[in-house]
C-alpha cells in the first residue's frame, strides 16, 4: 500500500529537525513514497488533495494550527461530509477514530489521517496502521548485482517485491514487501539460510546493534576526525545506547590526535593524519582510553578543500578493532562534504559488523 505525507505550513517544513521527527514517528508505515510540502494558503491545495485521495493508499496530512481547521473543512467537503465537534475537536462526522489533534477518515480506498502539529511540541498520535507485510534485510560484503542474482528467484517464488539500495560499499539494504498472496516469513527464512553470516533482518539495524551488544555485555568507542562525531551521534540517537557506548573522541588537530589518542609524532610526520598508520593508532588509543570491547576510527578528507593529487577529496581511512582483530581500509567516496561524511559513518559501522561478527550475526 502506498504511504504518502503532506505537510502544510511553512513553519513545519522549513524546520529540518521537526521534519525528521515526523518521519521517525511514521516509521511504522514503512517507506514514504512521496512527501509534499505546501504553505498554509497554497492556491493548488484543493487540486492536490483531490489527486492524492484519488490515488488511494495511506495519506497522512500534518498541518499547523492555522491550517488544521481549514483543511478539515476542505476534506469534509470533498468527501460529502460535514464537520462536527467531538471532544473539542472539529472533525468530519464520518470519522470514527480520533485522538487529541488527530483524526482518521476513509474515502474510496484512501485512509486519511489529519494531524495538527507545532514545532517544539510532542506530535499527536498517528492513527494509521501499517497493514502490509513488509520487512527489511541488510546484506554485508555483497554487491547489488550479486545480491539480486541470489534474491530474485526466492522473491519470485514467494511473491515478494524487493528493492535494493547500497548504503555504503559492501552494505546493501533490501526492502521486502509481500504481494497479495506472498509468503514473507518463508522468504526471510530462506534468505537467512542462503546467506548465513552475511544477513541481518531488522527494520532498525542500530537498535539491533544495541540489543545484541547489550545481551552480550559488549561495549564500543569511537575516535573520529573527518566525520566530526557522526558515528557517535547516530548510535546515541537510539534508546538504550548508553548500555553499550563508552564514549568517543573527535580529534581534528594532529596535536590532539597525539595528545589524546597517543598517535606518534613520527607517524603523523611520515604518513600524515589521513593514513592507515594513523587510524591504526587512533583505534589503539581509543580502545585503551575507553576500555571498550570494540573501537571504530575514521580519518579522511571530506572536502570541498584539502585534497591533494595523492590524497584527493573523498579519501578516507576507516578502521575497526577488538582485542584480537584489527581492520583498516582505504576508501574513495564521491559526493559533497556531508554525503562523504555519512558514507564514512556507515562504512565504519559496516566494519564493526565485520570485526564483531561473532556478537552480531
Amino acid at each position: 500500500m502506498q504511504n504518502r505525507l503532506i505537510v502544510i505550513g511553512r513553519n513545519l517544513y522549513l524546520n529540518p529537525p521537526f521534519m525528521e521527527y515526523v518521519e521517525r514517528e511514521l516509521g511504522h508505515l514503512g517507506f514514504l513514497e512521496q512527501i509534499t510540502k505546501i504553505p498554509e494558503t497554497g492556491s493548488d491545495t484543493v487540486t492536490l488533495l483531490q489527486q492524492q485521495i484519488a490515488r488511494g493508499g495511506n495519506l497522512v496530512i500534518v498541518a499547523n494550527r492555522h491550517a488544521f481547521t481549514p483543511i478539515s473543512k476542505l476534506l469534509a467537503t470533498m468527501i460529502d461530509d460535514t464537520l462536527i465537534l467531538k471532544e473539542n475537536l472539529l472533525i468530519p462526522s464520518k470519522s470514527e477514530v480520533y485522538d487529541d489533534n488527530s483524526f482518521l477518515v476513509q474515502h474510496e480506498g484512501c485512509v486519511i489521517n489529519v494531524v495538527q502539529a507545532e514545532p517544539g511540541r510532542t506530535l499527536p498520535m498517528f492513527l494509521i496502521e501499517h497493514r502490509e507485510k513488509e520487512g527489511v534485510v541488510h546484506l554485508f560484503d555483497l554487491d547489488e548485482e550479486s545480491a539480486l542474482v541470489l534474491l530474485d528467484p526466492l522473491a519470485k517464488s514467494h511473491e515478494i517485491d524487493i528493492v535494493l539500495t547500497t548504503l555504503t560499499p559492501g552494505w546493501i539494504q533490501v526492502e521486502c514487501v509481500s504481494k497479495k498472496y506472498g509468503q514473507l516469513g518463508q522468504f526471510l527464512k530462506s534468505v537467512n539460510q542462503l546467506l548465513a553470516g552475511k544477513v541481518i533482518e531488522s527494520t532498525n539495524i542500530f537498535a539491533y546493534l544495541i540489543h545484541r551488544f547489550t545481551q552480550r555485555k559488549k561495549t564500543v568507542t569511537f575516535a573520529e576526525s573527518c566525520t566530526g562525531g557522526l558515528i557517535a551521534a547516530r548510535l546515541t540517537s537510539e534508546p538504550g545506547s548508553s548500555n553499550i557506548f563508552r564514549g568517543s573522541l573527535v580529534t581534528y588537530a594532529n596535536a590532539v590526535k597525539a595528545g589524546w589518542l597517543g598517535v606518534e609524532k613520527e607517524v603523523l610526520e611520515t604518513y600524515g593524519a589521513v593514513s592507515e598508520q594513523c587510524v591504526d593508532q587512533m583505534l589503539a588509543g581509543a580502545l585503551q582510553i575507553a576500555q571498550a570491547d570494540y573501537a571504530l576510527a575514521v580519518s579522511g578528507i571530506a572536502g570541498p578543500g584539502g585534497g591533494t593529487p595523492q590524497k584527493p577529496v573523498g579519501t578516507v581511512y576507516i578502521g575497526a578493532r577488538s582485542e584480537t582483530r584489527v581492520v583498516v581500509e582505504k576508501l574513495f567516496f564521491e559526493g559533497d562534504r556531508n554525503y562523504i561524511q555519512k558514507q564514512s559513518m556507515l562504512y565504519a559501522y559496516k566494519l564493526l559488523f565485520k570485526v564483531a561478527a561473532e556478537d552480531l550475526f
